[in-house]
C-alpha cells in the first residue's frame, strides 16, 4: 500500500508560519508534515481520504452503524441474501436501517460495502497538523528558553515538540469512527 500524502502542504505551513514561500527547508518540513499527519491519523483513527470498505458489521436492533462519514452504500447482504435499497433498507446518516428489523432478528451480522471518508481534509485537521509541525520546526531542540547575547527568547509553554496536546486530542475525538450507541451483553 502506498504511503498516504501529508494532511497539509509545505505552502500551507509557510503561510501558517508567515515566512516567504520557498524558504522552508523542504526535507525537514516534509518529514515533520509526514510525522504530524501520521500522528493525527492515528489519534483520529481515520485516514481523511475517501475509501471503499466491505466488512461484516454487527446488526443491532435492525440498525447497522458504519464508519463514516458515509458517502454511499453499494450493497447490504444479510444471511446470504442481498437486500434492496428502499425496499429492505435505507441509509440514515452513517447508519443502515433495515426495513423489517423483526425479520432479521436472528441475524447478528451483515456484509456491507460502502464508500466513506473525506474528499477534502477538514480545515480543522489541517490546522492541527500545521500546529504540530510548526512546534517541531520552530523549536526543533525542544527548548524552554534560549539566550544569545542581549537577546532572550522564552517559549510560551512547555515544549510539546512533535506530539499532540490534550486539546488537539480532544478535537480529533469527533473524527473517530463511532461504535453503536446501544449494545447488548452476550451478542
Amino acid at each position: 500500500m502506498a504511503p498516504l500524502p501529508p494532511l497539509a502542504t509545505i505552502t500551507q505551513l509557510e503561510d501558517w508560519l508567515q515566512v516567504p514561500r520557498g524558504s522552508a527547508p523542504v526535507n525537514t518540513v516534509t518529514l515533520a508534515l509526514d510525522i504530524a499527519s501520521d500522528m493525527v491519523r492515528r489519534e483520529a483513527r481515520t485516514t481523511f481520504t475517501v475509501r471503499t470498505s466491505t466488512l461484516s458489521v454487527r446488526i443491532d436492533e435492525g440498525r447497522i452503524a458504519l464508519a463514516g462519514p458515509v458517502r454511499s452504500v453499494t450493497s447490504v447482504e444479510v444471511a446470504g441474501r442481498t437486500l434492496t435499497e428502499s425496499t429492505d433498507w435505507e441509509l440514515d446518516g452513517d447508519t443502515v436501517c433495515l426495513a423489517s428489523p423483526y425479520h432479521w432478528r436472528t441475524c447478528r451480522r451483515a456484509r456491507v460495502t460502502w464508500e466513506h471518508g473525506w474528499p477534502i481534509v477538514p480545515m480543522e485537521v489541517v490546522g492541527l497538523v500545521l500546529d504540530v509541525t510548526a512546534r517541531a520546526c520552530v523549536n526543533p531542540k525542544n527548548l524552554r528558553q534560549e539566550a544569545t547575547g542581549q537577546r532572550s527568547v522564552t517559549f510560551a509553554s512547555e515544549t510539546l515538540a512533535t506530539s499532540l496536546a490534550q486539546v488537539e486530542v480532544d478535537k480529533l475525538a469527533r473524527y473517530r469512527p463511532q461504535r453503536s450507541l446501544t449494545s447488548r451483553w452476550g451478542r
